[in-house]
């Protein structure tokens, strides 16, 4: 029989949770390791409502925006990878179908209720997404090179390159959050500190206010 430890480990994790922990580690720590009754809070709730807000969007759109005149549009995909036991929901696959001159590819797009920008953390989770819709939908490894992330309420949309550096980071991430589950240590607080009296969990970090 697993021990909690060991069952805790082997749970798949989610590309959603390598974005978190790129940006806040203590958030997946106090997730995983020590659970607490939260109470939703406004950016939760604004998480929630961004893939309707983005189908309504989308479903008006041409893939010219994006400077993909063609693509079809594939909302909330489901994506996993064996490899690095990962798996997630990608609120948007723009593919590009194989002709007799190009190969099939695909692009992921990801909604962000922010003015802030595409930060690193998002780009990371891209570059996760990059990897898994790779390995799902059998695409050349290291073949995608391109993603979006689409800004609302203001509607943006902010082209990201995915590099080999974002990808490494990707996985880089993934090893050391399963080292943080695997050894239950309390991990250093983020450190963009202006968030933190957002979040869920503030309550339980008594050194970052």
């Amino acid at each position: 029989m697993l021990s909690d430890e060991d069952e805790r480990v082997r749970l798949p994790i989610a590309a959603s949770e390598v974005r978190q922990w790129t940006f806040c580690p203590r958030v997946i720590w106090h997730r995983r390791v020590m659970p607490h009754r939260v109470r939703e809070t406004p950016k939760m709730e604004l998480g929630r409502n961004a893939q309707t807000a983005l189908e309504r969007l989308e479903k008006r759109r041409l893939g010219a925006r994006y400077k993909l005149v063609g693509a079809q549009r594939h909302f909330n995909v489901r994506l996993e990878s064996d490899r690095l036991a990962v798996r997630g929901f990608c609120d948007l696959v723009l593919e590009l179908p194989e002709t007799l001159t190009t190969p099939r590819h695909a692009y992921p797009v990801e909604v962000k209720r922010t003015r802030g920008g595409a930060s690193a953390h998002h780009r990371v989770q891209l570059a996760g997404y990059a990897i898994l819709l790779e390995e799902s939908w059998g695409l050349t490894p290291n073949s995608i090179d391109q993603a979006f992330v689409l800004l609302l309420p203001d509607d943006i949309i902010v082209p990201v390159p995915i590099t080999l550096e974002l990808r490494d980071q990707f996985e880089q991430s993934v090893q050391d959050l399963r080292e943080m589950l695997r050894t239950e240590r309390f991990p250093n607080p983020t450190k963009h500190r202006s968030f933190c009296p957002q979040c869920e969990y503030v309550r339980f970090c008594g050194d970052v206010l």
